[in-house]
């Protein structure tokens, strides 16, 4: 069996090797060390990509035995599949025995495999690393494995949050388009509208002035509606207030609103200003359902800081009954929040109520 390193030695390499690095930089480091501290052929990250796939993130090797970044594989049959039901697989030996199915290792006539699992805030398995060598029996130090074990803590914890950071693109992403779509079939129509009843009344000018009045009132209708609709728009990329904090800005909401909306609670220790635009628009959009859907008479906002944690808490007196899978509203909601690695709970009992629930990290 070939000398490992000093049982002590891999935690310190590893941490002097990734020292520094955030995001894919990290990955790629972590792995290029540990396939030269195991003395392995290959060692890589992937994470889960849908049922029974995974990608690879970074991978470092001997030449000729890298996986490509990007590359996405089918979990079945391959030891990688196992590494997503336990925290830390070793097979020391005969890995082309035990999973004759993977191409990968009976290409390479690998027979040594070592997975751990990587987790997100949740304990849910989003992805692994994996340390494959030819050489047998492949028997990392118990405080090589630890290492290991601490270091994939690490690694989970970028991947969640390159996943966080998807989700708030692709939210934005969708924002944009929403603001495309409501500035078209909008203000964009009643600036179209107003440009032709003006040309109309400048014709109309010298030979019907009367109409040319007309028509001049009609444009006049026509801007003041387009305002309030670039008014409104304006309000739904940056809450009113928001600049004055939470409290403030919920209480121009309540002020504007024609149901009763109770305040009952905000923190003084103002959260960050993503987080507080979370909390507007949970608040806005549980008002706007009670209104149009619930026929409630009133709505109840708490907010609250325990430690690191901020709860929302949004009831309304209504109907209830509300289904979260047909909206895109609440939908919205709740990729925003999971993505600012928080959780959102609904509670819509008919006849009772619905109950918004979130629980978001003031500072994320």
């Amino acid at each position: 069996m070939a000398a490992h390193p000093a049982e002590s030695s891999l935690l310190t390499r590893l941490a002097a090797g990734t020292a520094g690095a955030v995001g894919k930089e990290f990955l790629r480091r972590l792995v290029t060390e540990l396939a030269g501290a195991l003395d392995a052929d290959v060692a890589f990250v992937a994470e889960r990509c849908g049922d029974g796939d995974a990608r690879t993130l970074a991978s470092a090797g001997r030449p000729g035995i890298e996986l490509q970044e990007g590359r996405v594989f089918a979990l079945a049959g391959t030891p990688c599949d196992d590494a997503y039901t336990h925290d830390l697989l070793l097979v020391s030996r005969g890995a082309r025995l035990r999973y004759p199915a993977d191409p990968f290792l009976r290409r390479h006539a690998l027979d040594g495999y070592l997975a751990v699992a990587l987790r997100d805030g949740r304990g849910e398995a989003i992805g692994h690393i994996g340390v494959i060598c030819g050489r047998v029996p492949f028997r990392p130090a118990p405080s090589e494995l630890q290492a290991l074990q601490i270091f994939a803590a690490r690694a989970g914890a970028e991947l969640e949050r390159r996943r966080h950071e998807v989700a708030l693109l692709r939210a934005a992403d969708e924002e944009r388009r929403r603001i495309g779509r409501d500035l078209h079939d909008g203000a964009q129509q009643r600036l179209v509208v107003l440009g032709q009843a003006l040309d109309l009344a400048l014709r109309e000018l010298e030979a019907d002035p009367g109409r040319a009045v007309a028509r001049l009132s009609a444009a006049r209708e026509q801007a003041v509606i387009a305002g309030r609709e670039l008014r409104e728009l304006a309000q739904g990329l940056h809450p009113v207030g928001l600049e004055r904090g939470l409290r403030p800005a919920l209480s121009a909401l309540a002020v504007q609103s024609p149901l009763p909306l109770v305040i009952e609670a905000v923190p003084d220790d103002r959260p960050s200003a993503v987080i507080e635009a979370t909390v507007w628009f949970l608040v806005s959009e549980a008002l706007t359902n009670a209104i149009k859907h619930a026929a409630a008479t009133e709505l109840r906002v708490r907010v609250t800081r325990s430690g690191d944690e901020l709860r929302v808490v949004v009831a309304d007196n209504g109907a209830g009954g509300a289904c979260p899978s047909r909206g895109t509203g609440l939908q919205g909601l709740r990729a925003r929040v999971e993505a600012l690695g928080g959780s959102l709970e609904i509670s819509s009992p008919r006849g009772v109520g619905t109950t918004l629930t979130a629980r978001l990290r003031p500072r994320p």
